[in-house]
């Protein structure tokens, strides 16, 4: 649980009260803003299920599905206000405008997330990995 502490820790450093700069293809990938931040550069990686929630609704996007980008677009420009990690190993963003990003962390085989920041050489990377598996990188 220590561990678990530590991770939410550096997480809230990360992304807290920063904002989505870009939306990248592969992955998908999110940039953030780093205004806020101690680090450069900010990247998440969503690589499987996500929900979306936003005006009351939720939608469940699949690990599969081919447009997931699309789903994610919503999120352009949007705050992050709150980031939790949720056991065993989801990732819960909301968001000023009352939108919330869930991302599942156990997708089977594959990983559900990461969460790569970096300043100069000084990397942390966070992996959801499955299984139920949550590995810090420092």
């Amino acid at each position: 649980m220590t561990e678990h502490i530590h991770i939410q820790h550096l997480m809230e450093k990360c992304v807290l009260h920063e904002t989505i700069d870009s939306l990248h293809f592969w992955g998908p990938a999110i940039q953030l803003s780093t205004s806020n931040s101690r680090y450069d550069e900010v990247t998440l990686r969503i690589e499987g299920t996500f929900k979306l929630t936003q005006n009351g609704e939720t939608t469940v996007v699949k690990r599969e599905a081919k447009d997931k980008l699309l789903y994610l677009t919503a999120l352009a420009r949007q705050k992050i206000s709150l980031v939790q990690l949720l056991l065993p190993n989801n990732l819960c963003l909301q968001f000023v405008s009352g939108m919330q990003l869930e991302v599942i962390g156990d997708n089977d085989q594959f990983e559900g997330w990461q969460l790569q920041a970096q300043v100069d050489d000084d990397v942390v990377l966070i992996v959801a990995g499955p299984g139920e598996q949550l590995s810090l990188f420092e």
